[in-house]
């Protein structure tokens, strides 16, 4: 049809009913004349006309004035006399009035534009022509001014939207100090709406005169931003992100359905921008700046963003390409779980992207795992069908729902279900069968082996490292006579006589060089000296006098408290607690595995990691953590720390500046924050005290020390000034000074890395528990004692055992013993500092011997890493692998755990 109106024009057939023609007017005397304005006349058929054709025409007049005026223009013909009153009616009240102003365009081109403008918009007035056609020497016109700001009655837009819209900044100019900026058209179309599909020079334009609806929703539930990615306009989306457009603004389609640049997951109140107000679901709310603000990021990082993305929507963080851009843009309050045009967050377009940084960025500040797409598919989904298999590791530690299927029907196992291939399909399918994927439902017929209800194949393991000789036997035979290795202690004790008599030590006179153990060990025995006189005295007879509490007790007798209605109450006793250890070996970096154990833990338990234990000490990165326990942080929180400390911490070459380690301590511990503050569970967090030879172990605690509690000064803490007590030392000073590790960091004052002395604080944590006791029970508190009832240890990792080939230290007799010796002494070196900081091996050993013959539970959970992390690991490759391998381990040991568990609660 095309090509025959093409050759119908060619050929001289019809023209199209609305194009301008120039003819000549006197053949149209004989025409009747139906309506008439001025110079344009509304002509229809002769009444003696035999012509079948009959056509309505209306014709523009030239001015009697000019020479030419035998000529015209037929503007318009019509078939119908409705059509043609129609289209004069449009035209007759501005098309005469405009040329009449304009004279140029009183032509046929002019006169075609002209016409097209007002037929497809009959509601435009001269000022809105004169505003399309960007006719700025007219503007100031006396019949142009008067319209300057009225809106067109249709589509309520103004001359100045309408210069927007074309583009014509000349005319903008103008009409930017004659008119309201804050007008808005029938869809609710701000001057920025119209402004996000033409130019950035738009944009700046309008922003450096108001700013006012840069945020505003129209009818179809699209701010400015949201329109310029619609149009993929990157240079405006920029534009608009310098002006201060809030990126975290919900958007809707028609549909009602949220689909576009941000929204928040999980119930959350959605937020809009009003007036530099927060309004949410619960009412407005103040901000200390306009949330989701990016102007100041993008003044110095425009070409940090990755253009193509932009017309998907979203956020700048689902079109960042770097962990450092995403990190600043969420610092700037941008939403970590917005969604862009797709229903994907950032998190989906990174891992789709393959950024394994940017992923562990997101992950690590705390965005949603699980939300789906429009297709159904978590993260997850994109990381397996990727064939990622680090990607793959960092979702599945971060508690991504591994079972969950997408709108197919598929789980991340469907996947990779298949037989063995030699891809990464294998290994992926084994790292999510090593925690705990389930297998389709038997009703799924056609599933592939590695998911069908029926099949055996669950992926390829990877090659597994060379570990120490275990001692699983002997650690067994020590667990099960744990249990009742206490009753049978008591049992033997209790059937002892009392002896007739006891020889007193007199231990009056101060004792150079002695331990708080010492002393409380002779007040100890004196206590239990005097008991024993009393058991073995006349039951008539009162305690003597020389010994406090017993003549305390016996001359107190209990109180009795009675209730309103007169029945007498039994005493509300204070709860001390149950004696349930945890303690926490240092490492690094390698803290996360810490994270990790404990995070399996709370998930089989159901219960948070401080309601579990009334005890926890920690070394080193695990002496860090314990202090974020204390302060209320969750597991979770806990590991995205972490993970973004890294990146803050590990800076340069070490010694790393410890600036930036301490601010992130007061940032997340308090900067005024003390050891006392924290009531529940009892901390006791190690450091070494350098400043003497030899060097002496330092806990420092949230709870009065046995020391304290017997009121004596050993030469430990009256040496030069003594630590802070617990109501005055600063959370964050203890933790860095636990963390001081010598070659990482720079020393803390006086204090030096834990792990120097005490890497597992196990067998220290249980000395501390036990002085602590016979502290109480000495000064008359045996009320307040709690012995130990379970011990619970988690390491940083196993490393795997390797060959060391020189490590004798000689007198070198050739060049080539020199290289042998320089070989032996770096060996012998890393081996003493290996033994210095050991925390497995003979030391757990150790701790679960003592453990079994005083009758306590010991559990100890400690992976085996298949690499050697080093403390100071940055690589998220390694470090989500190893976490994986942490969280296989505790899959793997769920029964333990499960026992373990059943004596915690």
């Amino acid at each position: 049809m095309e090509v025959f109106n093409v050759l119908r024009s060619i050929l001289g057939g019809d023209s199209p009913p609305n194009k301008v023609q120039e003819i000549k007017t006197d053949g149209h005397g004989s025409l009747t004349v139906l309506m008439r304005d001025e110079s344009m006349i509304l002509y229809g058929p002769s009444p003696n006309s035999t012509d079948k054709k009959i056509v309505y025409e209306i014709v523009l007049h030239r001015p009697y004035t000019e020479q030419a005026n035998i000529y015209g223009y037929s503007l318009y013909r019509a078939q119908t006399l409705e059509e043609a009153e129609e289209k004069f009616n449009l035209l007759f009240q501005r098309l005469p009035y405009f040329v009449g102003i304009v004279k140029e365009m009183y032509n046929v081109n002019g006169l075609q534009k002209i016409c097209d403008a007002l037929i497809e918009n009959p509601s435009w007035s001269l000022t809105h022509l004169v505003a399309y056609f960007n006719l700025t020497q007219y503007l100031m016109h006396p019949k142009i001014l008067e319209n300057v700001d009225y809106p067109d009655h249709v589509t309520y837009m103004t001359p100045l939207q309408l210069a927007i819209k074309s583009n014509n900044i000349d005319m903008v100019k103008i009409l930017l100090p004659l008119c309201k900026l804050e007008h808005l058209d029938i869809n609710s179309n701000s001057i920025y709406h119209f402004a996000a599909e033409t130019t950035k020079e738009m944009i700046n334009l309008l922003a450096a005169k108001n700013t006012e609806n840069l945020n505003h929703l129209n009818s179809d539930g699209y701010t400015p931003l949201h329109l310029a990615c619609i149009k993929d306009k990157p240079d405006c989306v920029k534009a608009l992100l310098l002006a201060g457009a809030n990126v975290n603004i919900t958007a809707k389609h028609n549909k009602s359905t949220t689909v576009s640049a941000s929204t928040r997951a999980n119930n959350a109140p959605r937020s809009i921008l009003q007036n530099g107000t927060i309004m949410t679901e619960k009412g407005p709310q103040v901000n200390r700046s306009v949330p989701g603000s990016v102007a100041d990021f993008l003044q110095t990082n425009q070409n940090k963003l990755c253009t193509g993305d932009m017309k998907y929507g979203g956020t700048p963080l689902h079109w960042s390409s770097s962990r450092e851009v995403l990190s600043q843009l969420i610092n700037r309050d941008c939403d970590v779980n917005a969604l862009n045009f797709n229903q994907q967050t950032a998190l989906h377009v990174m891992v789709n992207r393959e950024r394994l940084d940017c992923v562990v960025c997101l992950l690590s500040h705390e965005a949603e795992i699980n939300l789906k797409d429009k297709d159904g598919n978590t993260a997850l989904h994109i990381a397996v069908e990727r064939k990622n298999i680090p990607i793959v590791q960092a979702l599945v530690v971060f508690g991504c729902d591994i079972n969950m299927p997408n709108h197919d029907g598929k789980t991340p196992r469907h996947m990779v279900g298949k037989d063995a291939n030699g891809t990464n399909d294998d290994m992926i399918l084994y790292i999510l069968h090593s925690v705990g994927a389930k297998r389709c439902p038997a009703s799924n017929k056609n599933c592939p082996p590695g998911c069908s209800s029926t099949g055996t194949y669950n992926g390829i393991p990877p090659a597994q490292p060379e570990t120490m000789d275990t001692r699983d036997h002997i650690q067994n035979v020590l667990q099960s006579t744990s249990k009742n290795r206490k009753e049978s202690v008591m049992s033997a004790l209790n059937s002892l006589k009392p002896k007739d008599e006891v020889n007193l030590v007199d231990i009056t006179p101060e004792q150079k060089g002695a331990s708080v153990m010492d002393a409380l060990l002779s007040m100890f025995t004196g206590k239990i000296v005097s008991k024993v006189d009393a058991a073995t005295s006349s039951g008539s007879k009162k305690s003597s006098p020389t010994t406090p509490s017993t003549s305390k007790a016996a001359s107190m007798e209990e109180p009795i408290i009675i209730d309103d209605d007169g029945e007498v109450m039994e005493e509300e006793k204070p709860f001390y607690g149950r004696g349930r250890l945890l303690c926490l070996d240092g490492g690094g970096i390698r803290g996360l595995i810490l994270v990790q154990l404990l995070l399996e833990i709370e998930k089989l338990s159901q219960t948070p990691i401080n309601h579990m234990f009334d005890w926890i000490a920690g070394t080193s990165t695990g002496g860090i953590l314990a202090l974020g326990l204390g302060c209320g942080k969750t597991m979770m929180q806990c590991m995205c720390l972490y993970l973004r400390l890294k990146e803050i911490a590990f800076v340069g070459s070490r010694p790393y500046p410890s600036d930036p380690l301490e601010q992130v301590l007061k940032d997340n511990l308090g900067e005024f924050t003390v050891m006392s503050d924290i009531k529940h569970p009892k901390l006791m967090v190690t450091g070494v005290m350098a400043d003497r030879k030899p060097v002496d172990l330092h806990l420092f605690r949230n709870y009065t020390c046995a020391s304290e509690i017997l009121g004596i000064v050993t030469p430990t803490s009256n040496r030069r000034v003594p630590p802070p007590p617990p109501d005055q030392q600063l959370l964050w000073r203890a933790a860095r000074a636990t963390g001081a590790a010598p070659s990482y960091f720079r020393a803390f004052g006086r204090f030096l890395d834990g792990g120097l002395i005490a890497n597992n604080p196990t067998l220290d944590a249980i000395t501390e528990i036990h002085e602590y006791n016979m502290a109480l029970t000495s000064v008359g508190r045996e009320k307040e004692v709690v012995p130990i009832s379970v011990v619970v240890s988690l390491g940083t990792g196993l490393i795997p055992v390797t060959e060391l080939k020189e490590i004798d230290v000689f007198r070198p007799d050739s060049i080539w013993d020199t290289a042998k010796l320089a070989y032996g002494i770096s060996a012998i070196g890393n081996l003493l500092v290996d033994q210095a900081t050991a925390s497995d091996g003979r030391v757990v050993d150790r701790a679960r011997a003592w453990c079994s013959m005083i009758g306590v539970p010991y559990f100890r959970f400690n992976p085996q890493m298949s690499v050697d992390v080093a403390m100071d690991e940055k690589s998220d490759a390694v470090l989500v692998n190893m976490l994986w391998e942490a969280k296989a381990y505790m899959y793997a040991n769920r029964n333990k755990i499960m026992e373990m568990i059943n004596i915690l609660k």
